[in-house]
């Protein structure tokens, strides 16, 4: 007699013969168009329209890109998502007064070339991050300084000091969900989080998007990662030795005391959180070996840190991504090689 318990999991393999390792990217590109709608329209409740004219001219230069792409080449349009999506991402990098037409031509002018010159077999450069770093030259003047000066780092919690000088604003509600964290959730561990901390989260009101909503981030990073741990390696090492390097030696560099760093302000500023959910994993600039990823993360960490430094830096994140595609490609050549050798090890022991 045929046991169907004992037989469940021969039938599960024989009716889905196949597993994926990760998402397709027809359904990353989904996840990534809802998650950052939802940011758009959190622009829209704020009443940033500014900024969600320049987000719309960089996606339109990427809609538009892609459309011509494919009328040059007939590739499936289906390919062509990652234009668009990159096209948003431009936008998000982009201060709120960038003149649109700027932003428009930028985006679609590296991304019809990138689509042209890199293919999708061989993508190493995120084109969003080179089109960040050309738009701030192109328009530096509209693009916010950095908040901190050395005074401000060498002292204690840049972070409550910006938000005490109306750099960074203080929602009505912060403070009584401040009262209640500190009352009744941290106390029992001799814990206090400064008021203020809760607006980070929730609105930096920054002038660039992609620096505003890091609650929103936060959530992004746990949706796009939540089903697969190979992909979280990178954000969480990356995030991780940023904020370590910065708390042992942010003020230490400018003269300050060691372990003193303001790892908030690193954290929640320039765009940290968003780059490490949306940017920096742009399929074929990351390695595939769990070991690789790993230095990875830690190599954009400290890349990070000689960028951006302590935090607000208007660029910085746009600058992290472009060096790693660089050092992708040593590691990239090394896990080759080692593969190489373990294949023919494998071949000559037969």
């Amino acid at each position: 007699m045929f046991n169907i318990n004992k037989n469940k999991d021969v039938i599960k393999s024989e009716l889905n013969p196949f597993y994926y390792l990760c998402d397709s990217m027809t359904a990353i590109t989904y996840k990534f168009l809802i998650l950052l709608l939802i940011q758009f329209i959190a622009l829209i409740c704020t009443k940033s329209f500014n900024s969600v004219f320049v987000i719309t001219a960089s996606f339109l230069g990427g809609l538009i890109a892609s459309i011509v792409y494919f009328i040059l080449t007939k590739e499936p349009f289906y390919k062509n998502y990652e234009l668009i999506i990159q096209g948003i991402f431009i936008g998000f990098f982009l201060p709120a007064a960038y003149p649109l037409h700027t932003a428009f031509f930028t985006a679609f002018t590296i991304l019809l070339l990138f689509k042209i010159f890199i293919r999708h077999s061989n993508n190493w450069l995120t084109p969003s991050a080179l089109a960040i770093v050309i738009a701030y030259f192109v328009g530096k003047n509209y693009f916010p300084q950095f908040l901190v000066t050395q005074d401000l780092i060498i002292s204690k919690n840049p972070s409550v000091s910006l938000i005490t000088q109306g750099a960074f604003p203080v929602f009505s509600f912060d403070s009584s969900i401040t009262n209640f964290l500190n009352t009744y959730i941290l106390f029992p561990f001799r814990v206090t989080i400064p008021e203020g901390l809760i607006s980070l989260l929730w609105d930096t009101n920054s002038t660039i998007p992609a620096f505003r909503f890091n609650i929103l981030n936060i959530f992004a990073t746990i949706v796009l990662f939540c089903d697969n741990n190979m992909l979280e390696i990178i954000p969480i090492i990356f995030v991780t030795t940023y904020a370590l390097l910065v708390r042992l030696f942010g003020p230490f560099v400018y003269g300050g005391i060691f372990n003193t760093g303001d790892i908030i302000l690193a954290i929640l500023s320039s765009g940290t959180l968003f780059a490490s959910a949306f940017i920096l994993q742009f399929q074929g600039t990351v390695p595939v070996t769990k070991n690789a990823k790993v230095l990875f993360g830690l190599l954009a960490g400290l890349i990070a840190f000689l960028v951006s430094g302590p935090g607000t830096s208007p660029i910085g994140m746009a600058y992290t991504v472009l060096i790693c595609n660089v050092f992708n490609l040593l590691l990239r050549s090394l896990e080759d090689t080692r593969v190489e050798k373990k294949l023919k090890t494998r071949i000559f022991s037969i």
